[in-house]
């Protein structure tokens, strides 16, 4: 019976032209029934929710009613204190953030802060809408800890963190980069990746530590990176036992880990919007079924004026999907709102000396339509993401990439796709999905619009293997302290232990790296010394393509995981060779624009793909995708590892061996000092900086050399040969 009268208020706060004075009473009394009962209070905050979306269409004499029931309802940030009676106005002020001006912290939020600002431990399960991350500036400004460790998922939420942390630069130095050093004058914030923290050796004494995403410590989430966070937890842990775990939609933490620490587990549903959900029920065999899909998004897509994010399965279809939108926004003579995407030109003058300049990203973005995913040089994805925040991009095709690693303010979301690259979404990324749908203080209510069936309802339980050992990689045992292991896990550690110390040392040298791959790479290379000495024993750069090409191939069957995408649209299934290819065209040009120069002109990639624009989008993805993935990040790792591995082989056999760490710097640095590009962790283009270089000093600091290069004038800069976007990237870099 109650849940029928809550669907109806709903129904009748969105359908009505005017709420009057007794129908917007009779709601509030309904609301503050529900807010009085601990099973319903959810139900209660909901319709707050609407009522403040639907503000202007309720009657004025109700206003001082409805503002007392959101503060009854925990919603500070939504209250209106000239409106609030003497009572909720006392409880108003006391939600007030002491340490960010102007922020009211909403019911829930200002029970975790108290408890952060006790310096007790908190893992918390909240809703996207939560505002889960505001915790984390609140205890920055709060200065309570000195020496702060944030890691996060992605090096776009990271961008994201250290934009909104520059404020309390005066306190802390920042610190984004493994080759800089922490300050010795004032607190530290170190802003980094799992693999990072394990990779950074010169951490002072930490007081504190935060975990975003933390779900992702669960090898059951089929993350390749889990090993590397498991093992920066472990080292955290080693300096202190104060953190902040945060994450959506966890049912349960392990038990024992509960246990060790005196922590707070907080797990709750508590949502600042509300989210309305539409199912498109579209049937017909697979071909007219696809079809028609693409006919109502579209039809839905030009019937909002309000910002969209359509979730794709994968890269190329968000691409695809997103020119064919643009098509029929030109077909159909659709307006667009010139001057918002006027203000996209210097995103496209960017693209187009730096990419291709007949990418069709160009036009996309030209109508307002953008697409987004992991191949994307990670200045231009957040560029892209800012334009679609302030409005100059109305529609995003996007992957899991933006959904997973950007806050995002987008009105509507479209499910269009079933899958998550090539396996189905489950309930869990679904309802992570919707959940960037509605922002605190920006949307009120969001809306979830799927083409597809909800899936199946699940709990997810973290199962984190540094405390549940007995499943535990052996990646991740072999980098903890002895006495931290299990008794019932260390039987596992006795084929391991049994290796040579040579052996031992030099794969623990290779954190988080498959052993039993290693153990594989040197049975292979004792198996043909002479051979795999002729072709490895080079340094600074492969003498040959083949010197490359039987590195990469040693690592090809061994090391490569899950998370190591070898189907690319256009190009088919990555090869070792192929890669090696891609690679030396690279190191050669040491140009990305010029690797995909030189695939568009190519003989036999006309013939494959005679239409030029298909292969032009094709290769700009193909290529971005091989650097991003290959080149910044994969490869490096893989040259460290079998560099180490052929040392030791050689050295054993008193042979000659190679060192392969400056070619791995230099693809991950982009051919350059890392202090240089460091500077690239700030959202400077590799273009920008290259133009600057003269100015740079690579002994300096990146904050203190991008304070030098903020000194030149706009003329200097253009004299220089910066662009218009690349002047605005330096100005807002720190």
């Amino acid at each position: 019976m109650i849940l029928q009268r809550v669907q109806n208020a709903k129904r009748y706060i969105a359908e009505a032209k005017r709420i009057d004075y007794e129908n917007s009473f009779a709601i509030s009394q309904l609301c503050s029934l529900l807010l009085r009962s601990r099973e319903n209070e959810k139900y209660g905050r909901e319709i707050v929710i609407r009522i403040q979306d639907a503000w202007k269409k309720i009657d004025k004499n109700t206003y001082p009613i409805w503002n007392d029931l959101t503060a009854a309802a925990g919603l500070y940030p939504y209250v209106d204190p000239k409106q609030l009676s003497q009572s909720s106005l006392l409880c108003y002020e006391y939600h007030k953030s002491p340490h960010l001006k102007d922020v009211y912290l909403h019911e829930e939020q200002q029970y975790l802060s108290l408890e952060l600002q006790s310096k007790r431990s908190l893992v918390v399960s909240a809703p996207t809408s939560f505002g889960k991350s505001l915790l984390i500036e609140e205890l920055v400004a709060s200065r309570l800890y000195r020496q702060i460790v944030i890691i996060q998922p992605t090096l776009a939420l990271i961008d994201e963190t250290r934009k909104k942390l520059l404020k309390y630069k005066d306190n802390y130095k920042i610190i984004v980069s493994t080759g800089q050093e922490p300050s010795q004058e004032k607190g530290n914030i170190f802003l980094f990746t799992g693999e990072r923290v394990v990779e950074y050796d010169i951490f002072p004494k930490i007081d504190f530590f935060v975990i975003d995403e933390f779900y992702k410590l669960s090898l059951d989430r089929d993350d390749d990176r889990a090993i590397s966070l498991n093992q920066a937890f472990d080292k955290m842990l080693r300096f202190t036992n104060k953190f902040y775990l945060l994450g959506p939609m966890i049912k349960d933490i392990p038990e024992n880990f509960k246990k060790k620490f005196e922590l707070t587990w907080f797990p709750t549903e508590f949502a600042t919007v509300a989210v309305d959900e539409e199912y498109f029920n579209i049937q017909g065999k697979p071909k007219e079924k696809k079809e028609l899909k693409k006919q109502e998004l579209f039809k839905f897509l030009s019937s909002t004026k309000e910002q969209t994010i359509i979730y794709c399965s994968a890269p190329n279809k968000a691409t695809n999907l997103a020119l064919e939108y643009m098509i029929y926004l030109k077909n159909k003579n659709i307006s667009i709102d010139i001057p918002l995407v006027e203000r996209n030109k210097p995103i496209s003058e960017w693209i187009k000396y730096n990419v291709n300049s007949n990418w069709s990203l160009i036009n996309a973005l030209g109508l307002g339509i953008g697409f987004h995913h992991g191949a994307l040089p990670r200045h231009l994805g957040g560029s892209i993401v800012d334009s679609f925040n302030d409005g100059s991009i109305r529609w995003l095709f996007c992957t899991s990439t933006l959904i997973e690693g950007v806050n995002t303010s987008a009105k509507n979301v479209v499910l269009f796709d079933k899958d998550k690259g090539r396996k189905p979404i489950d309930f869990f990324d679904y309802k992570n999905i919707a959940g960037r749908s509605g922002r605190m203080k920006r949307h009120y209510i969001g809306n979830v619009i799927s083409f597809e069936k909800q899936p199946e309802q699940m709990e997810l339980f973290v199962d984190i293997p540094i405390f549940n050992q007995e499943h535990a990689p052996l990646e991740i045992l072999i980098s903890m302290d002895e006495k931290d292991i299990d008794e019932k896990a260390k039987p596992r550690l006795t084929d391991f232990n049994s290796l040579s110390k040579g052996i031992k040392e030099v794969i623990r040298s290779n954190s988080g790296i498959s052993i039993e791959g290693q153990l594989d790479i040197i049975k292979k290379i004792e198996s043909n010394l002479q051979y795999y000495n002729s072709q490895l024993n080079w340094t600074s750069v492969p003498k040959t393509f083949d010197n490359l090409s039987t590195a990469i191939e040693l690592c090809w069957d061994t090391l490569r995981g899950a998370g190591d995408k070898t189907y690319i649209e256009g190009i088919g299934t990555l090869s070792a060779r192929w890669l090696a290819s891609f690679a030396f065209s690279y190191i050669k040009t040491r140009s990305i624009n010029a690797v995909i120069s030189q695939y568009v002109n190519d003989g036999f990639w006309s013939e494959k793909i005679p239409d030029k624009q298909k292969r032009i989008d094709t290769a700009s993805y193909a290529i971005l995708h091989i650097s991003r993935h290959w080149f910044d990040y994969k490869l490096p790792k893989w040259l460290n590892v079998i560099s180490n591995l052929q040392e030791y082989v050689f050295k054993k056999s008193n042979m000659k061996y190679g060192n392969y760490s400056f070619l791995a710097s230099n693809l991950e640095h982009g051919f350059m000092h890392p202090n240089v590009a460091a500077l690239t962790e700030y959202g400077i283009p590799i273009s920008a900086i290259r133009k600057l270089i003269k100015y740079i000093d690579d002994d300096n600091s990146p904050e203190n050399n991008i304070m030098i290069l903020n000194k030149l004038t706009e003329s200097q800069l253009l004299e220089i040969g910066l662009i218009k976007y690349e002047i605005h990237k330096l100005r807002n870099s720190y």
